[in-house]
C-alpha cells in the first residue's frame, strides 16, 4: 500500500476528463447514461479517459499509426470508451459495429477533454485551474479479443437475451432499442486526436506485461465528473484484479476487477503497483437479480492487436487467428474461436508457484449439484472438500433472520450465498413449508429441523456431484460423495473426490483468531459457475467484525477436543465482496492461510444483496473438521453435531442484548424457539406491518435459516 501514492501521482499525467455535447431537444441521447447535463436543448455528457502524449510509448500499436496515418495526425491521443461519443454520431455511423476510421458528429456536437496542468499535477500549484482542449474523433475499434473473452465470461449467452446479465451501470436509465450498442460498449473504444494542448515534460509510459489474481491495482477516473469537475476530476479508486480472461492466444484480454467503480470513470486508466498501465476501465457487467455490478478491464495487450495491418492478409488465415486479428467482423473470430474462446488465464511462470496466494486459489473448487453451484476448499491431498451445508441441503437454510440496524425501516436479510433460479427457489420454499408443517414443535434455536430430521447417512440420495478443480491453467471435474453434513449449528458438510489427483493443493488453516482490521482475500466462485471456464476469483477487504463465544468450546467426553482458551471466535465479518455461488469458499490472509470459511452475507429487505456484508465460520471453530481431516475418525465430528442455542443465536444475528442473555433465558422460558418461530412464521403468512412486524422479528429471535 506503501506504493500507492507514488502511483497516483505518475498516473496523473495519464488521465483526463472527456465530454461529449450536442443538441438534443427531446433529450434522446441521455439515455443509458446515469449523470448528464440537459440545459436549453443541450445534453453534455461525461467519462474518463487515457492520455497518450507524443512520444510517451516505446512501442506504438499498429492500430494508431494506422489511424494517425488516415487523418495526417501527429498530436497528442486520448482512448476512451466509445459509448461516450456515439449518441452524437451522424445518422449513418450511430448504429454500425463495425470498425470506423472516419466517424463524423452531427451538427454542432463536439468533444473536449480536461486536462490538468503539469503544475497542478505535480502539486506545486492547486490554483492552477485545468483547462479543456478540443478534440477530433478519429475512430471507433472494436477490441475483438475482449468481445469474445466477455461472451465466453457468461458460458456464451448472448447478453442481448439473456435473463441473467445486463451491461452498464444500474443508476442508468435503459434504451431498449439500443442495446446491441450497449453491449458494444463494454469493448469499444473511441480513439481521439486532442488539439492546442502542449506538454513540456513526456513521461514514458510502461505497459504491465502480466496480471495475476490478486494483484494490486490503480483505476483514476472522474467519476459524476460533468457535474463538478472540482470534485471528482481524476479521483482515485484501488483494489486488486479479480479474475484473468483470455481469448484464442491474446491471454488477459479482459480482467474482473475488484474495484470501486462509479459511472463517469469508464474510461480511465488502470495501472499496476509498479505504474505501468494495464489497461481501460470500462462500462460493467450487470447481474439482473441482483443490481451486482463487475467492474471490467481492457487490457493494453487486446488493444494491441484490435487491428493488423492488411499486408497480413496474404498469409494463411489459420496462421493469422492464431496469433494476429485483422480488422474484421466479431463474428468472424468468435465462430472460429467459440467455444474454446476463452478459458481462465493459466497461471504461468515461476512466481505462482511460491505463492502463497497462489496456493490458496489451487485449493478452491467449484461445486455443480442439482443444477446449482458453490464453492469448496480441499483439506487434503486424498481429496477431501470442506463447504456448506446449505449446498446439500438448501431447504434447511432459506429462512432468513431479520436484525434492524438502523432502529427504524432498514432492515437486513442474513441468507446463504448458494446460485439457485427462481423456479428452484420456489421448489426449495415449498419443501421447506412441508417440512414445517409435518413436524411442527421440533424446530431447534437453529431455525431448521435439525434434531426432528432422521439423520441422512449414506443412502442419502443428493443427486450426482461434480467437482471441477483447477491447477496450473488445466481443468478437469471428479466425481464426488457425501461423507459428512452437519446437523448441528455450524453450516458445514464435507465431500470426498472419487478421482484423487496427485496435485491437489489442500489448504493451509490458521486456528489463532484473526485481529480486526486483517487484510483478507475471499476465494471463491461466485457468480460464474461451470457454464464459464473460469477459475476461482479474489476480492480483498480487511476482517470487520469478530463474534467471540465464552470457551471453552468443542467438547468430547474424553477432553481431548478442548480448546482451552477465555473465548473462541465463532464469526467473522469481511469488507470483501462475497457473491451468490461463493459458499464454501475460502478467507485467507496475506499468507495464504485460511481463517474462516465463506458461509453467507447479508440481502437488504428488497433482496438486493450487500456483497461487502458477509459472515465465515473461523477456522477455531472447525478444528474437529480439520482434526478428522488427519484422522478420519468420525466420532470427532459428533460434537458438531450436538445443539448449542447460544451458538446458533450468533448465527440468527439477534441484537447484543438477547445475546448475552440468550444462555439464561432459555432454560426459563418456557415457550420453545421453535415455537415462536412457528408463531413468526403465521404472522408473516397473514401480513404483518413494515414498521411493527420488525420490531416483532426481533423481539421473537427469528433464526436466520431453514
Amino acid at each position: 500500500m506503501e506504493v500507492l501514492p507514488n502511483v497516483a501521482a505518475y498516473s496523473r499525467n495519464f488521465a483526463v476528463m472527456v465530454r461529449s455535447l450536442g443538441p438534443d431537444p427531446k433529450g434522446f441521447k441521455m439515455r443509458n447514461h446515469p449523470f448528464h447535463l440537459h440545459q436549453t436543448g443541450i445534453t453534455t455528457l461525461s467519462a474518463s479517459g487515457i492520455l497518450l502524449p507524443a512520444g510517451c510509448l516505446s512501442t506504438r500499436p499498429p492500430i494508431f499509426d494506422h489511424v494517425c496515418g488516415i487523418h495526417g495526425h501527429h498530436g497528442h491521443l486520448v482512448v476512451t470508451t466509445a459509448s461516450l461519443v456515439e449518441p452524437f454520431l451522424s445518422p449513418e455511423y450511430r448504429n454500425k459495429a463495425t470498425q470506423e476510421f472516419s466517424p463524423k458528429l452531427i451538427s454542432s456536437a463536439h468533444v473536449d477533454v480536461l486536462v490538468e496542468g503539469e503544475e497542478r499535477r505535480n502539486n506545486k500549484d492547486h490554483n492552477t485551474n485545468p483547462l479543456w482542449h478540443s478534440c477530433k474523433i478519429l475512430a471507433l475499434v472494436d477490441v475483438t479479443a475482449s468481445s469474445i473473452a466477455l461472451q465466453s465470461l457468461v458460458g456464451g449467452e448472448n447478453i442481448l437475451q439473456s435473463s441473467s446479465w445486463d451491461v452498464g451501470f444500474s443508476f442508468a436509465s435503459r434504451d431498449d432499442n439500443n442495446e446491441t450498442m450497449m453491449v458494444k460498449s463494454i469493448s469499444r473504444i473511441a480513439i481521439l486526436g486532442v488539439s492546442g494542448l502542449e506538454l513540456k515534460n513526456i513521461l514514458p509510459l510502461n505497459i504491465s506485461q502480466d496480471q495475476q489474481r490478486g494483484d494490486l491495482l490503480l483505476a483514476m477516473g472522474s467519476p459524476f465528473g460533468i457535474m463538478s469537475p472540482l470534485h471528482f476530476l481524476n479521483s482515485v479508486s484501488f483494489g486488486t484484479v479479480a479474475n484473468c480472461c483470455s481469448s484464442c492466444s491474446v491471454q488477459n484480454s479482459l480482467l474482473l476487477v475488484d474495484i470501486r467503480g462509479l459511472p463517469g470513470m469508464e474510461g480511465g486508466p488502470v495501472f499496476d503497483r509498479h505504474a505501468c498501465l494495464i489497461g481501460m476501465l470500462t462500462c460493467p457487467l450487470r447481474q439482473k437479480n441482483s443490481n451486482t455490478e463487475i467492474q471490467l478491464v481492457i487490457t493494453w495487450n487486446a488493444i494491441t492487436i484490435a487491428w493488423r495491418k492488411r499486408l497480413q492478409e496474404s498469409q494463411d488465415s489459420q496462421q493469422e487467428l492464431t496469433g494476429r486479428y485483422l480488422d474484421k467482423e466479431s463474428s468472424v473470430l468468435h465462430d472460429f474461436a467459440y467455444p474454446k474462446a476463452s478459458r481462465c488465464l493459466p497461471e504461468i511462470g515461476s512466481l505462482y508457484h511460491v505463492t502463497s496466494l497462489g496456493r490458496a486459489m489451487s485449493s478452491i473448487v467449484l461445486i455443480s449439484v442439482g443444477g446449482s453451484w458453490a464453492s469448496g476448499t480441499i483439506l487434503n491431498r486424498q481429496g477431501l472438500i470442506l463447504t456448506n451445508a446449505h449446498v446439500l441441503e438448501p431447504w434447511r437454510f432459506v429462512g432468513k433472520s431479520l436484525v434492524n440496524l438502523m432502529k427504524k425501516r432498514t432492515a437486513i436479510l442474513a441468507e446463504d450465498k448458494f446460485c439457485f433460479s427462481e423456479r428452484e427457489e420456489e421448489t426449495i420454499e415449498q419443501e421447506n413449508r412441508r417440512l414445517l408443517s409435518s413436524v411442527s414443535g421440533t424446530l431447534s434455536s437453529y431455525g431448521v429441523v435439525a434434531h426432528g430430521i432422521p439423520s441422512l447417512g449414506p443412502c442419502q440420495n443428493y443427486g450426482k456431484i461434480s467437482v471441477r478443480l483447477h491447477h496450473m491453467g488445466v481443468q478437469f471435474w471428479s466425481d464426488a460423495t457425501v461423507v459428512y453434513v452437519s446437523k448441528g449449528p455450524l453450516d458445514v458438510a464435507l465431500l470426498q473426490l472419487d478421482c484423487v489427483s496427485s496435485q491437489l493443493c489442500a489448504i493451509n488453516p490458521e486456528f489463532n483468531c484473526p485481529s480486526i482490521g486483517l487484510p483478507v482475500h475471499v476465494i471463491g466462485h461466485g457468480l460464474f459457475g461451470p457454464q464459464s471456464d473460469l477459475c476461482s476469483s479474489v476480492s480483498t477487504g480487511v476482517v470487520s467484525h469478530v463474534v467471540r463465544l465464552p470457551g471453552p468450546f468443542h467438547i468430547e467426553e474424553s477432553g481431548n477436543m478442548e480448546i482451552e482458551k477465555a473465548s473462541v471466535p465463532v464469526m467473522l465479518q469481511t469488507t470483501a465482496a462475497v457473491h451468490p455461488g461463493a459458499s464454501g469458499g475460502a478467507v485467507v490472509n496475506s499468507d495464504g492461510h485460511m481463517i474462516g470459511l465463506i458461509t453467507s452475507n447479508a440481502k437488504h429487505g428488497d433482496r438486493s444483496t450487500i456483497p461487502h456484508l458477509n459472515f465465515c465460520i473461523p477456522c477455531a471453530a472447525l478444528l474437529p473438521i480439520f482434526r478428522f481431516s488427519d484422522e478420519r475418525n468420525f466420532s470427532i465430528l459428533k460434537v458438531l453435531d450436538e445443539p448449542n442455542d447460544l451458538l446458533s443465536s450468533v448465527w440468527a444475528l439477534l441484537p447484543p442484548s438477547e445475546l448475552q442473555n440468550a444462555s439464561d433465558s432459555h432454560k426459563n422460558n418456557h415457550e420453545s424457539k421453535g415455537s415462536r418461530f412457528s408463531k413468526f412464521l403465521a404472522e408473516k403468512h397473514l401480513g404483518v406491518d413494515a414498521e411493527k412486524g420488525l420490531t416483532y422479528l426481533i423481539k421473537d429471535k427469528p433464526p436466520s435459516k431453514m
